[in-house]
């Protein structure tokens, strides 16, 4: 327990570029070791006027902290910077640890030929295990698991459903497209939202 207090309450040493590029000059830097300097830093920032090493800056721990992020998690060094001004550091890291994770199947029924109930139901006997997927959506359903490909069942080739995010579905149901009018989807690829307005007039552009 005093080791805890101990290293909880110890200033924090920020490795310096010299330091950093010294010591990885011949290596790839572990992800452990990239998680164990974020949780490092993200301690200091929480208690900055404690815990912050004697002429450093607030900044340098940040600029610090993006780069290991976006070593860590992948993105590009300005992507993780806006997201650092916007969440801010904590928030920043659950948010890049929440968008690593796989998110669930989702599927979308085609209201023209097909009843969700009645998908659900022909899916299932096929031992497809899956959930209606919010309650917002009337044509959605996430799927856990699967004995078959979920993109070759007699269902889908027969276009009762296509296999679209949930974000994908929102878009359409903001728009709520009405008879006799005209859309234009200005990104189209690969057709999704699109496909979804079934009423109408669409015009849809895939750019390459």
């Amino acid at each position: 327990m005093r080791r805890t207090i101990s290293q909880q309450t110890s200033i924090y040493h920020l490795p310096t570029v010299e330091e950093l590029e010294e010591a990885d000059a011949d290596r790839v830097v572990p992800p452990t070791e990239l998680k164990s300097r974020i949780d490092d830093i993200l301690e200091v920032l929480a208690d900055f006027k404690s815990r912050r090493e004697e002429g450093r800056s607030r900044s340098e721990y940040v600029a610090q902290l993006s780069s290991d992020m976006s070593e860590l998690f992948g993105y590009l060094p300005e992507l993780v910077e806006y997201f650092l001004s916007m969440f801010g550091p904590s928030e920043t890291l659950e948010f890049l640890e929440a968008s690593d994770k796989p998110r669930p199947l989702v599927v979308r029924v085609n209201t023209l030929k097909a009843r969700r109930k009645d998908l659900a139901s022909s899916l299932m006997k096929r031992g497809v295990s899956l959930d209606p997927l919010a309650p917002w959506s009337k044509v959605g359903l996430k799927i856990y698991e699967s004995p078959v490909p979920i993109g070759a069942t007699p269902e889908y080739l027969a276009g009762h459903y296509m296999l679209q995010s949930a974000a994908s579905m929102c878009p359409v149901m903001a728009l709520a497209p009405k008879p006799n009018e005209r859309v234009l989807d200005m990104s189209s690829a690969p057709g999704g939202r699109t496909t979804k307005g079934n009423c109408g007039k669409f015009t849809s552009i895939r750019c390459t």
